[in-house]
């Protein structure tokens, strides 16, 4: 049985010391983890972090290259602490939005479609970003476009009213009426249509419904976005039923969604104040769908931004948030 060497308090730290102090009291990282890493008890690494004891040649070089295994540790570097404090964010509305390849794949349907004056389609899994991408194009592109959120509940008289409105003109009347007069107002002045959330449509006649319009106005772009079932309803089913294939065939510009990377997370975190272990989480929580996606991610963020104004975010705050969110959207 090995003895613990307990020492009084040295007057100066090593830096392997000081490395490992941060990463435990600032960045979160839990003593019995780091201690089975390094090889040693937790009691000892205990006890080791609080200077009462021995630190020996072989902790060193033990501490050392633990470090250098979670990337704390270079050999040209000193420990500086005080080094310029990052800024912090203390508000979800500070978060930056970051131009991820799924942005400017979607953004070049958008453009191509409008432009083009053809169909676009755009699928992905909830919480990519899709809506936000949404609301910047409408922002950057003002007075061009009419933005129609879809509903599971809409018939197509119902969806051709709600496009009348967005267009300014009555919504009384048959669907044949209210088709006649958007298509009317369209050959009049131009819009490009966007209908976010396209795949709680389902039916086919609702997708026909567009697809007159488009046909009859001649001179407009149609986006529909939505979810993977839009993908496998126009993309990879289409040639088998016709009735769906004559939209497909319309649609030249089309993309999948893939999901942010590791790097475009790591960007949108950046500036938010997440111990080790919860930032690691969180790039988890915004890569995985099944978790929630990026939007979880944000919802997240904007609890835990709320609640902590800027004070260091920890891993179990993270799970704890993220449970109930994903408890609430389920």
């Amino acid at each position: 049985m090995t003895l613990l060497q307990i020492t009084p308090a040295e007057e100066v730290a090593s830096k392997e010391k000081t490395l490992l102090q941060m990463l435990v009291r600032k960045e979160g990282v839990k003593i019995a983890d780091a201690a089975k890493q390094i090889g040693k008890s937790r009691s000892a690494i205990s006890l080791y972090i609080n200077d009462k004891y021995t630190e020996t040649e072989d902790l060193k070089i033990a501490v050392r290259e633990y470090l250098k295994a979670v990337g704390v540790w270079t050999e040209d570097s000193e420990v500086d602490e005080a080094k310029p404090a990052i800024d912090y964010i203390i508000g979800s509305d500070e978060l930056p939005f970051v131009e991820t390849s799924d942005v400017k794949r979607m953004r070049y349907v958008l453009k191509k479609a409008a432009t083009k004056q053809k169909f676009g389609i755009v699928a992905g899994d909830p919480g990519l970003g899709k809506t936000e991408t949404l609301k910047k194009y409408m922002l950057t592109n003002p007075g061009s476009a009419i933005y129609i959120r879809c509903k599971s509940t809409h018939t197509v008289k119902s969806l051709l009213q709600e496009l009348a409105d967005a267009l300014g003109l009555p919504d009384a009347g048959s669907a044949n009426q209210l088709t006649r007069r958007i298509v009317k107002q369209l050959i009049r002045s131009p819009h490009f249509l966007i209908f976010d959330e396209a795949d709680l449509l389902k039916t086919v006649d609702k997708y026909e419904a567009l697809r007159d319009i488009y046909d009859e106005a001649g001179n407009i772009g149609v986006a529909l976005i939505g979810n993977l079932a839009l993908a496998e309803m126009f993309l990879d089913f289409a040639d088998m039923r016709p009735e769906l294939k004559r939209l497909a065939d319309r649609a030249p510009f089309h993309q999948r969604l893939n999901g942010p990377s590791r790097e475009e997370v790591e960007q949108l975190l950046e500036r938010v104040n997440l111990t080790r272990p919860a930032r690691q989480l969180m790039i988890q929580i915004a890569m995985n769908p099944r978790k929630g996606g990026l939007r979880n991610c944000v919802e997240i963020l904007d609890v835990l931004l709320d609640m902590t104004e800027g004070k260091p975010i920890s891993e179990d705050m993270v799970l704890d948030i993220g449970q109930i969110n994903l408890n609430a959207n389920a």
